[in-house]
């Protein structure tokens, strides 16, 4: 009865799963779209800067061999 729950339930999800999958996207990337991704992913690395920059102080205790 177990494995005839599991297997109903692994059906289950795999039919819900495949509802959103789409076969054909007939799309493309434009020019604008790559420079978004671009921005994003300066943003992200200057985020990480200033993060670690503000933290410094902690950091360097937690990894300096004295305390």
């Amino acid at each position: 009865m177990k494995f005839f729950k599991i297997t109903l339930l692994f059906l289950f999800t795999v039919f819900l799963s495949s509802n959103f999958v789409i076969s054909n996207a007939y799309a493309y990337i434009d020019p604008g779209s790559g420079s978004l991704i671009l921005q994003m992913l300066i943003g992200v690395l200057v985020g990480i800067g200033i993060a670690v920059k503000v933290y410094w102080f902690k950091l360097k205790e937690k990894f300096s061999r004295r305390k």
